[in-house]
C-alpha cells in the first residue's frame, strides 16, 4: 500500500459522509460519543485547569467543552484533546498502536466550529483523520512504539493534520506540506506516562496538527516524504523502512472499525488483567489470597508496570495496581477510583504487593493470564484477550451510552438529555456550532 502524500488524498480527499458504510458511520458516532464522555469527566483534572489557565487570554470562537469558555482554534485543540486523555479513558486501536480520537476530533471540532462546518462534514473528517494516521501507525511498524515513542502524539499529529486539511479543502500539493510540516513536529515520549505530560501528548498533536494544516493552507511549505523519506520520521524513529506486512493487513478495510473502547479507566493494556480477575472474583477470598500472578507481554513492561504505585496516574499505569484493585472489588470502571488517597490506602497497597508480573512472549499484547493462589495453595486460572474489536455495534452503543451516563451526565445536569440529543442528531446539523 502506499502511504505517500499524493495517494492518500488522492483516496480520502473527495470523500463525503454519504459514501461511509453503515459500521463505519456508527463506529465513528461511537468515538464522538466516547471522547465527549471523556472530556466532559476530565474537565476538572488538574491539568486541564493548568492549561486553561495558561491560556486565559486567547479568546476565541471555538469551545472548550465542558466550562462555558471559548478560545482560538489551536488552543481550544490543544485543552480539549489533553482534556479528553486526561482520565486514560478514551478509545484505543491495535492499528494504529495509540489512541486515535484523542488529537484528531478536538482539530477538527475546533475548525469546524470556526468555520461553521456541517455535522456530517465534521463526522467525516474524523474519519479520514483516523484512517490516515492508523495507516501511518500501521506503516512505521511497532518498533517505533517500543522505542519509547508515544503513538498517539507521533500519528495522531498527521491524524490531526488530515482531518483540518479535510475542512479546509486543501489540494494535493498543500496536503503534501501539511504532512511534512506534521512529521517535524511529531512527538511525545513513553518516559512520561503516570504524568500529566502523557494526556498533554493528544493536546499537542491536535494543536501541532491543525496548526500543520492551517500554515499549508497559507502557502507554507515543508518536505511531503518527510515521514518516510530519506531522513524523515521513519528512518529517525523507525527501522527506517514501512512495515510492509502490516500495511497489507489494511489494504482494503476501514480501520476506524478497528477502534477499541474502555471500560475501566487505565492503560486499556491493563484491562485484560482485570477481566481475568473479574472472570475469578468468587474464586478467591481477598483475605485468603497468597499469591496473584500476572502473565502479560514482554512489551507491557514498558508501558504499564509501575511496580508500586502511589498516586492515581501512576496506578493507571501499574499492572500491580489494576490487578490489585480488581481482587478487592475497587470499581476500576469509575474514574474516581483513580485518586491518590484511594491508591494509598494500605489495604490496596498490601494486595499490590502480592501481586507478581511475569512475562510470555507467546501472548499478544492484548492477551493477559491470571492465576491466583490461595492459603492452601489452591490455584485458579482465568485469561483474556482485549485486543478484538466488538461486533456487535448495537451491544457496544448501549455500552458506551451507560459510560456517558456515568461519568459525563453529571457534569451536563439539566442539559444531559439535550445534549446526547444533539449528539445523535448531529450527521444532520448544518452547523455544528448548534451542538453547544
Amino acid at each position: 500500500m502506499n502511504v505517500s502524500p499524493e495517494a492518500l488524498w488522492d483516496r480520502y480527499r473527495g470523500l463525503t459522509y454519504a459514501e461511509l458504510p453503515d459500521d463505519v458511520k456508527t463506529v465513528a458516532g461511537h468515538c464522538i460519543r466516547d471522547w465527549f464522555a471523556c472530556v466532559l469527566a476530565g474537565v476538572d483534572e488538574p491539568l486541564a485547569a493548568i492549561l486553561r489557565e495558561e491560556f486565559a487570554d486567547r479568546v476565541g470562537p471555538c469551545t472548550l467543552v465542558g466550562t462555558g469558555l471559548h478560545s482560538h482554534a489551536t488552543v481550544a485543540a490543544l485543552i480539549n484533546g489533553a482534556t479528553s486523555h486526561a482520565l486514560d479513558f478514551d478509545d484505543t486501536s491495535m492499528s494504529m498502536g495509540g489512541h486515535p480520537t484523542a488529537p484528531v476530533f478536538p482539530a477538527a471540532l475546533a475548525l469546524a466550529e470556526e468555520r461553521g462546518a456541517s455535522g456530517a462534514e465534521l463526522i467525516t473528517a474524523l474519519v479520514v483523520g483516523i484512517e490516515i494516521e492508523s495507516l501511518l501507525g500501521s506503516a512505521i511498524g511497532s518498533k517505533h512504539y517500543a522505542k519509547g515513542w508515544h503513538v498517539t502524539s507521533t500519528m495522531g499529529v498527521f491524524g490531526a493534520a488530515a482531518a483540518a486539511s479535510f475542512l479546509l479543502r486543501l489540494n494535493t500539493e498543500q496536503f503534501g506540506h501539511a504532512m511534512g510540516l506534521a512529521a517535524s513536529q511529531a512527538g511525545g515520549l513513553k518516559a512520561n506516562f503516570g504524568t500529566m505530560t502523557k494526556p498533554f501528548h493528544a493536546g499537542h498533536a491536535a494543536e501541532r496538527g491543525l496548526l500543520s494544516a492551517r500554515l499549508a493552507a497559507r502557502g507554507f511549505t515543508a518536505n511531503p516524504d518527510a515521514f518516510s523519506g530519506n531522513q524523515g520520521l521513519v528512518e529517525a524513529a523507525g527501522v527506517g523502512t514501512l512495515d510492509q506486512a502490516r500495511l497489507a493487513a489494511t489494504d482494503g478495510r476501514w480501520l476506524i472499525s478497528d477502534t477499541l473502547f474502555k471500560y475501566h479507566a487505565a492503560c486499556y493494556l491493563t484491562h485484560a488483567a482485570i477481566e481475568s480477575c473479574l472472570q475469578l472474583h468468587t474464586a478467591v477470598d481477598p483475605v485468603d489470597l497468597s499469591t496473584a500472578t500476572v502473565t502479560v507481554h514482554p512489551s507491557l513492561l514498558d508501558i504499564c508496570a509501575i511496580p508500586r504505585p502511589s498516586t492515581g496516574l501512576e496506578a493507571k499505569f501499574s499492572l500491580t495496581g489494576t490487578t490489585a484493585m480488581a481482587i478487592l472489588g475497587f470499581d476500576t470502571a469509575s474514574p474516581a477510583t483513580f485518586v491518590d488517597h484511594i491508591v494509598q490506602q494500605p489495604t490496596l497497597q498490601e494486595m499490590i504487593r502480592k501481586v507478581v508480573v511475569e512475562t510470555d512472549s507467546a501472548l499478544r499484547s492484548t492477551q493477559t493470564v491470571v492465576e491466583l493462589e490461595d492459603k492452601s495453595q489452591n490455584a485458579f486460572r482465568a485469561e483474556f484477550d482485549s485486543g478484538v474489536p466488538s461486533t456487535d455495534l448495537e451491544e457496544q452503543g448501549r455500552k458506551l451510552a451507560a459510560k456517558f451516563a456515568a461519568i459525563a451526565a453529571p457534569a451536563l445536569g439539566d442539559d444531559a438529555s439535550r445534549f446526547t440529543a444533539g449528539l445523535e442528531a448531529l450527521p444532520d446539523l448544518p452547523d455544528v456550532r448548534q451542538l453547544h
